[in-house]
């Protein structure tokens, strides 16, 4: 009999392999729930680690059929692993969700996951759903890199051989550097790689949506920090049980914030969320397309985000209800011929506002920090500007770190409708229109942005503000001791804050009726997205 301990603070155990061995415990788990047996195999539980007792002459055939038990692919051409389906089946969405996180990440490799005959994919979201998801190409898997094991593992003799080499379909990203340097591949003991090959079933998988990042940031692979395989084991399930539009993020950052309060929200996961705020790590890897490798998804990024440090976290929670994803419908598409081409679906889509305050937040600033990035590339402005209404209601509702800062974006929005009356006067007195009127909107929010946007130091920030202030006539909020709480904002160590707000006021600002609503609130049409 041959025993292997595998311990979760074992020399060399990283995130990823602790992930792992989560994963291999919620497989052996779902086992036991299911009554499925590996003959020549018997395993033990425990918080810290997991013990594997070997029991035949040799662990070859064991080791196959456990493999073969723990990830499969149906005949729909869906990649199903046993871990996460410990009680019930899947739903159709969960496994395409699966389908798009793996090869996005573990499977991004053609050679992989082979794959069939492309064909259409359509299903509802649910039974009782009027909303359908519509895949033009799917590319139904075949088999998976998982299944070829066997020679990775096992020695010809049918033993396991002590280390192996390890590839990107074990540890994304792992890679031999120099083909020419055999040295340079990346290496592990057996007890090591064994946890990484379960590593697909324990990390969590969120699509991103991204309108800053775009097509460089497509999936974040989230591995947080495991000290309980048990605890752990019941959160891993908590989200996997979500839905594509729960496991949606606008950017890595969001997918850690969405994931903290999704376990917040379930009483099952409360002693873990609480371990969470008080000191929680989740290493974050985003993978995404890049130039210099079109057919491929690289890592793009890693980070870090430290739960029990986050200040502003209350504020994510307010802009998590205010920024919520939804589904953006998708007209039915037709030919010359009248046949239907493309029926009626949707898709998820995100906010850019949410995307902004998430990553500030995760990096310990205020929800608002550099706006002035975001409204300075043409597609971030123009989505803020379309989320004019949730961002003004997170204006109201959020925390500020000083009173002045509310009440400088006051005095902001105060003047910005005394100069939109100017602008209608003068439309009216020309006789332009509605249409000449939104064209004078655009044009001086357009300038007052760019003034604002070339402003490099603090005299010439307070030049502008002042000057937007002055134009914009009497402010009762600039009366009294009102312009006295603001002034230290224009100060060189708080100019750039200024800026910023001043930016946030241009955006976030409420239409005072019903002319200014439609004027203000134009619609932004979305043709549709390709599938991840």
């Amino acid at each position: 009999m041959a025993e292997m301990i595998l311990k979760l603070n074992s020399p060399g155990m990283t995130s990823l392999h602790k992930a792992g061995l989560a994963g291999l415990y919620m497989t052996l788990r779902a086992f036991n729930k299911n009554e499925v047996e590996i003959e020549g195999l018997e395993w033990k539980l425990e918080k810290k680690q997991i013990v594997l007792n070997w029991t035949d002459e040799t662990p070859k055939n064991a080791f196959e059929k456990l493999v073969k038990e723990s990830f499969r692919v149906d005949e729909e051409g869906f990649i199903r692993l046993s871990g996460l389906e410990p009680r019930q089946e899947m739903t159709l969405e969960q496994k395409h969700f699966l389908y798009q996180g793996l090869l996005n990440s573990f499977l991004q490799f053609g050679p992989h996951r082979p794959t069939g005959n492309k064909r259409t994919l359509m299903y509802k979201l649910d039974q009782d759903s009027e909303k359908s998801i519509f895949i033009k190409d799917f590319a139904p898997i075949k088999k998976i890199r998982q299944h070829e094991t066997t020679t990775d593992f096992i020695d010809k003799n049918g033993n396991f051989k002590t280390d192996l080499n390890v590839a990107g379909w074990l540890y994304p990203g792992a890679s031999q550097r120099h083909v020419a340097h055999a040295q340079t591949t990346l290496n592990e003991s057996l007890n090591l790689a064994f946890t990484l090959l379960f590593a697909p079933v324990g990390v969590i998988y969120y699509l991103i949506r991204s309108k800053a990042k775009g097509r460089k940031s497509r999936l974040a692979l989230l591995i947080p920090e495991i000290k309980d395989l048990e605890a752990y084991a019941e959160v891993r399930q908590v989200i996997a049980s979500q839905g594509v539009i729960d496991l949606t993020a606008s950017s890595s950052s969001d997918a850690a914030l969405r994931m903290l309060i999704a376990l917040e929200a379930n009483s099952s996961s409360n002693e873990f969320a609480r371990r969470m705020r008080e000191n929680f790590l989740c290493r974050i890897i985003t993978f995404g397309i890049v130039g210099w490798n079109e057919k491929q998804k690289s890592r793009t990024s890693t980070r870090t985000v430290i739960s029990g440090k986050l200040k502003g976290f209350e504020n994510y929670h307010k802009a998590f209800e205010i920024f919520k994803n939804k589904w953006q419908q998708v007209k039915e598409k037709r030919d010359r011929n009248d046949v239907i081409k493309e029926p009626e679906h949707f898709f998820v889509t995100t906010f850019c506002g949410r995307e902004m305050i998430a990553d500030n937040i995760a990096n310990n600033k205020s929800w608002y920090h550099n706006i002035s990035e975001f409204l300075a590339n043409r597609e971030t402005r123009e989505q803020l500007y379309y989320e004019q209404k949730e961002l003004g209601q997170m204006v109201n509702e959020a925390e500020y770190e000083d009173e002045n800062v509310k009440l400088f974006i006051q005095i902001c929005h105060k003047s910005w409708q005394s100069r939109l009356r100017k602008l209608r006067k003068r439309a009216d007195e020309e006789k332009l229109g509605d249409d000449g009127f939104f064209k004078l909107i655009k044009k001086e929010r357009e300038k007052l942005r760019s003034s604002y946007a070339r402003c490099k130091n603090a005299e010439t920030l307070r030049e502008n503000v002042v000057d937007f202030w002055s134009r914009g006539g009497s402010n009762k909020l600039l009366q009294g001791d009102g312009l006295i709480k603001v002034l230290p904002l224009f100060s060189e160590k708080q100019w750039r804050k200024a800026k910023d707000l001043a930016l946030l006021a241009l955006v976030s600002y409420q239409p005072q009726n019903k002319e200014e609503n439609q004027l203000l609130n134009t619609e932004i049409e979305i043709e549709g997205e390709d599938e991840l």
